[in-house]
Parts: structure tokens; C-alpha cells; sequence
């Protein structure tokens, strides 16, 4: 059997700009300088051949070509980083990837052509049935990936505010009232109950 995974391959870091994407990157420089390993920062930008579109850049009131806005926000993230890490040396070398396409089966891809040896990145986490534990994307990239996957949260990770706390209770009761529908079990809490 052949071996699938290069260890001398490079890190690729999939960045989404999130805090849990910061966490994945400051994680990936930390194995790289222990390792040696050179990092590779991927970002994968909508797929502007089937669905053309924009993004919002908070300091415009205009749309841009989402290709443009990416790479300010990339650079914007980067700084971010630098400025609240300083000395992270493998991020000093690290190169920069902005590729269309859909982030799943493209980062798997990239990771693929460049002969990674792993795959870092944040895992949001999403209410819902099916993405109690990871983040939609996170998720899908372990499943299809052939070599190692690491997936980090930020120590902010779950820290709502009020609305967001309201909105992800909110959420979870309904996806518990679907999933006892589905189970065919009755939901006391339409009766007065606890929904329990």
C-alpha cells in the first residue's frame, strides 16, 4: 500500500477571515516552526465562472469584483495576525493563494497539487441537525480529504451576544421539533410542556 500522505509537503491553511481561521493560522505557523514546514494560506473565493457575484468590502459603500475585495481582506487578516502575534516567522514566508471555486472540493484540490502534507483550518460549527460539531465546509473537507485534516476554534469560539445566543436557542427547538417529527414522537411543548 502506498503511502498517501507527503510530510514534507506543505501546510495548507484554508482562511475564511473568521477567529477561528485566525486560531487554525497561528496553530499552522507553531507545527511549521517545529517542523520546519513551509505554509501555504489558501483562500478559495466564490466561484465567479457559475455564479458571478460580490462582495460587500466594509470600507465601500460600492460592490467589487469579489477577487479584488478578497485580496484586501486578505491583507487586512494577515495584518491582523502580525499585529497581535509578532515573530510568527513561517507566516513571514508563507505563500498566498486566492482561487474561485467552491471552498470544500477546492481546498481538497489545491491540497492535492501541492502535495500537502495536512490541511489546517477553523471549524465554525453550525446549529443544526446535521452540523452540530463542525462547520459545513470543515465537515465536507475531512470527508473527502486522503491526507491529514486538523480543524481549530478560537478561544472566542460560542461566545455570543445576547442576540445570537436568543437566535441559536431559537434554532435548536426548532430543529429538536423537527427531529421529533421525524422520529413520529409527539412534541409535549405544544401541549404546555417542557420540550424536553
Amino acid at each position: 500500500m502506498t503511502d498517501i500522505t507527503n510530510v514534507n509537503g506543505p501546510i495548507l491553511v484554508a482562511i475564511d477571515f473568521s477567529e477561528d481561521s485566525k486560531a487554525a493560522l497561528i496553530w499552522a505557523c507553531a507545527f511549521a516552526e517545529r517542523t520546519g514546514a513551509e505554509l501555504v494560506l489558501l483562500h478559495v473565493v466564490h466561484d465567479l465562472a457559475s455564479h458571478p457575484g460580490f462582495y460587500f468590502a466594509k470600507k465601500s459603500k460600492h460592490l467589487q469584483p469579489m477577487q479584488e475585495v478578497a485580496e484586501s481582506m486578505m491583507e487586512e487578516f494577515l495584518d491582523i495576525v502580525r499585529s497581535e502575534n509578532p515573530g510568527l516567522q513561517p507566516l513571514e514566508r508563507a505563500a498566498l493563494q486566492l482561487v474561485p471555486g467552491l471552498p470544500p472540493t477546492r481546498i481538497v484540490e489545491v491540497a492535492a497539487l501541492l502535495n500537502a502534507s495536512q490541511i489546517v483550518m477553523g471549524s465554525r460549527g453550525m446549529t443544526g441537525l446535521t452540523h452540530k460539531r463542525l462547520g459545513a465546509v470543515a465537515q465536507r473537507v475531512a470527508e473527502l480529504s486522503a491526507i491529514p485534516v486538523v480543524l481549530l476554534k478560537s478561544e472566542t469560539h460560542g461566545s455570543l451576544d445576547k442576540k445570537a445566543l436568543k437566535r441559536r436557542e431559537k434554532q435548536k427547538k426548532q430543529d429538536r421539533k423537527r427531529l421529533k417529527a421525524m422520529l413520529g414522537l409527539k412534541d409535549k411543548s405544544t401541549n404546555g410542556g417542557e420540550d424536553g
